[in-house]
């Protein structure tokens, strides 16, 4: 599960809550085995104060971050506030996932209307969320862009847990991409197809010419279909990444474009 280290203290004349993060100990993503980098937000409930966050700790299931938090709390108000801490870690596709939280009651560290300041560090287990599927299926891809000769190449890695259209038993699935320019198709390559796999392994390169100065109007739409005897390829869900996409899109595009020449990747949920 892991472990959080903190402190808790309160500075009555100035009204100041202060957290101090200490260190973690133990972490551990579901279903992923390997180096790190971790972070911790604080939230101060009921939510009308915002969230504080730790730097990111690199490499290390037992991360030590020594930081101090400070949250504006009325004395008389500390027996109804809850301290939340949720720990998060980004593995090495870059994708951020919850590790585990805490929920801390601060009347539970309260004497009268004040945190008692003598209650030294406090160690608590971390709760780790259920794990929750992407609604159909996830995707790893990987992005790059050489300057030298405006080339745009994406690398489909594999697929996990796809979901068939229709709840059917079985289906074939392929991955198409589409380069865009200002949200029209202008070119299409497409994935072998796997049979009757829903997690299936690709490592299939596609390769776009892109001049650099398209490169603002670009995007990639990302599909998951299967492949049917009738010709008809239903979409299983897809993907959009670009400079105008937003959350995790947004931030493997730019990723890919302040690490010039290296292939950046990441996992991506489909939707429809």
């Amino acid at each position: 599960m892991g472990q959080l280290e903190f402190t808790l203290e309160y500075d009555a004349a100035r009204q100041q809550l202060l957290v101090t993060v200490i260190q973690a100990q133990d972490l551990a993503i579901q279903d992923y085995q390997g180096p790190i980098d971790s972070f911790v937000k604080i939230f101060l409930h009921p939510n009308n104060e915002p969230a504080a966050q730790s730097k990111v700790y690199r490499k290390s299931p037992n991360p030590v971050f020594n930081e101090r938090f400070i949250f504006h709390v009325r004395e008389d108000d500390l027996d109804s506030r809850i301290l939340q801490f949720c720990v998060y870690a980004y593995d090495k596709f870059s994708r951020q996932r919850p590790a585990g939280r805490s929920d801390i009651p601060l009347r539970s560290y309260a004497s009268g209307n004040t945190i008692s300041n003598d209650v030294g560090s406090v160690r608590m287990t971390l709760i780790r969320p259920a794990y929750k599927p992407a609604e159909f299926g996830d995707i790893l891809f990987s992005i790059s862009y050489l300057p030298t000769a405006e080339r745009l190449t994406v690398v489909i890695v594999k697929c996990r847990n796809l979901v068939w259209v229709d709840e059917k038993d079985d289906a074939d699935p392929f991955v198409k991409v589409y380069l865009l320019q200002n949200g029209k198709k202008i070119s299409k390559k497409k994935t072998s197809v796997k049979r009757s796999e829903r997690c299936p392994i690709y490592n299939e390169a596609m390769i776009f010419n892109v001049p650099a100065n398209a490169l603002q109007t670009i995007s990639l739409r990302i599909t998951v279909s299967e492949h049917t005897l009738e010709g008809k390829t239903p979409s299983i869900g897809h993907v959009i990444v670009g400079p105008a996409s937003s959350g995790l899109a947004l931030s493997h595009w730019n990723q890919m474009m302040t690490s010039l020449r290296k292939p950046v990747a990441m996992w991506h949920p489909l939707r429809k």
